[in-house]
C-alpha cells in the first residue's frame, strides 16, 4: 500500500539514479554513460580513501554531469564532440565544453544536497595540465573534479562489442599516457590500483549498474520528506524544461496550475504539494524524444507522433525506479490517458483525480503560455479548447469547471510561477 503524502520517505540515491539513467536517453552514444562514470568515480574516491559523503559527493556528480546538455537542444553537439575529443585526445579541449560544466552547477546548486557535487561538476572537464589545472580562471579546481575528469574518459572508451577484459590493458595504457597531462597523477594511481580487478570491469559493463551502485555506495540515512522531494522536483522539471527553448518553463506552469486545481478541489495540503512533484516530472519521458521533434513547431508526421506517444511510458519506467514514489508516478505517466479509454500509451479508462487534474493542467499551460512561434491563447479560446475535450471524452468536466469559475486567478498563478522560473 503506498504511503500517504504526507509520511512521503524516499532515497535520495534512488532519485539519481532515476534521473541519472533518464539523461541516458538523451543521445545514442551515451547509453548508460552517467552511470557508468557515476561508478568509475565512485571507485576512485573509495580507492583514494576519500569518506562516505564525499564518495556520495562524487557519485552523484558522476551520475548528473552532463544535466546541461539537456538544457538546450543546442547543446546536444557537446556529445558529439565530447566523444570526437576523447577517442582523438590529441586535439585540443574546445571551450565550449566548460560551458556546460558552468550551466549545470547553476542547475543544481541551489539544492542544497546537490551543492557540492555542483561544484565538482562545474570544472570536470578541467585538464591537470601538468599542475596548472589546480587552478581555473582563478578558482580552485576540487579534487572531485580531476575524478570526474579521469571517470568522464574511461567511460567512454570500452568497446561494446568486444570482450572488456580483453580490453583492459589497453585502456589502462591510455589513462597511464594521460598522467600530468589530462589526469592528476594521485587519480591515475588510484585507477591504476583498482582496475587491476576483473570485478570492476565486469561491474562497469554490467546492466544492472544501478544495483551495484547501491550496494556498494548507496546510504540509505540520505533520505527525502515531502518538501526536500518537492524541491528536488523542481531542480529537475527546470532541467526538462530547459531541454527545448519551446516549453522553457513547461512543466513548473503544470505543477502550478495542478497544485490550484487541486487546492480549489479540497485535497489536503501534502496531496497538493505531491501533484506538484507529478507536474515537475510528468514530462520526463520526453527525454526519449528527440529534440528535433520537440521544437517542431508544425504537425507531427505519423511516424514522428509515434516516437512522442511513447514520452508518457518512459516517464512511467523512469520513475518506477524510485520505491516510494508510485502515487507520482500514476498522476504523472497518465497525462495523455483519456476518460473514453482512447488515450496514450495504457489506454486505461481507470484515471484517479491526480492524473486527471495534471492532464488538465497540461493541456491548459499548454496552449495558454507563449512560445517562440506563438502567442498564448486568450480566455474564450483556452476554454472553448478545454470544453471541445471534456465533450469529446477526454479530460475531466469537474475540474475544467473550476477555470470557468476562476480563470484569471489560476492563469495568473501559472503565469507567476513560469515566470519565477525563467529568471
Amino acid at each position: 500500500m503506498t504511503a500517504p503524502p504526507d509520511a512521503i520517505d524516499i532515497k535520495l540515491f534512488d532519485m539519481v539514479l532515476c534521473f541519472s539513467r533518464a539523461i541516458d536517453f538523451l543521445h545514442p552514444k551515451i547509453s548508460e554513460h552517467h552511470l557508468r562514470v557515476a561508478y568509475i568515480a565512485s571507485c576512485l574516491a573509495e580507492e583514494l580513501g576519500l569518506n562516505l559523503e564525499a564518495t556520495q559527493n562524487v557519485l552523484i556528480a558522476g551520475a548528473l554531469h552532463d544535466v546541461a546538455a539537456v538544457s538546450s537542444s543546442m547543446r546536444l553537439d557537446l556529445f558529439d564532440d565530447a566523444l570526437t575529443y576523447y577517442h582523438a585526445s590529441s586535439q585540443p579541449l574546445p571551450e565550449h565544453l566548460h560551458t556546460h560544466g558552468l550551466e549545470a552547477d547553476l542547475l543544481l546548486r541551489d539544492f542544497p544536497p546537490f551543492a557540492n557535487a555542483a561544484t565538482s561538476i562545474r570544472f570536470h572537464h578541467v585538464n591537470w595540465d601538468f599542475g596548472r589545472g589546480g587552478e581555473f580562471k582563478g578558482e580552485a579546481v576540487p579534487l572531485a573534479s580531476h575524478i570526474l575528469r579521469l571517470a568522464d574518459r574511461v567511460a567512454v572508451l570500452p568497446d561494446d562489442e568486444q570482450n572488456i577484459l580483453a580490453q583492459v590493458a589497453g585502456i589502462r595504457a591510455t589513462v597511464v599516457a594521460g598522467s600530468a597531462r589530462l589526469f592528476k597523477p594521485a587519480v591515475v594511481a588510484a585507477f591504476e590500483s583498482m582496475s587491476d580487478k576483473e570485478s570492476f570491469w565486469l561491474d562497469l559493463t554490467s546492466r544492472h549498474k544501478e544495483a551495484i551502485l547501491k550496494r556498494r555506495f548507496g546510504d540509505p540515512k540520505v533520505r527525502l520528506n515531502l518538501q526536500g522531494l518537492y524541491r528536488l522536483s523542481r531542480v529537475f522539471g527546470k532541467i526538462i524544461d530547459y531541454r527545448s527553448p519551446f516549453t522553457a518553463t513547461h512543466s513548473s506552469g503544470v505543477a502550478a496550475t495542478s497544485e490550484e486545481l487541486a487546492s480549489r478541489l479540497g485535497m489536503a495540503l501534502p496531496e497538493q504539494s505531491l501533484i506538484g512533484v507529478a507536474g515537475y516530472l510528468h514530462d520526463i519521458g520526453k527525454l526519449a524524444v528527440p529534440t528535433e521533434l520537440l521544437d517542431k513547431p508544425g504537425k507531427l508526421t505519423p511516424a514522428e507522433l509515434f516516437i512522442v506517444k511513447q514520452h508518457p511510458y518512459y516517464t512511467h519506467q523512469i520513475l518506477s525506479m524510485v520505491p516510494g514514489l508510485e502515487t507520482v508516478n500514476t498522476w504523472a505517466s497518465l497525462h495523455h490517458e483519456r476518460l473514453d479509454g482512447t488515450g496514450y500509451p495504457f489506454r486505461t479508462r481507470h484515471i484517479p483525480l491526480g492524473a486527471r487534474i495534471i492532464a488538465v493542467a497540461d493541456v491548459f499551460t499548454a496552449i495558454t503560455e507563449n512560445r517562440p512561434y506563438r502567442s498564448g491563447m486568450a480566455r474564450a479560446q483556452c476554454l472553448s479548447v478545454l470544453d471541445k475535450l471534456v465533450a469529446d471524452g477526454a479530460i475531466d468536466g469537474d475540474v475544467v469547471a473550476l477555470l470557468h469559475t476562476d480563470y484569471e486567478a489560476i492563469h495568473h498563478i501559472r503565469s507567476l510561477s513560469q515566470q519565477a522560473t525563467h529568471a
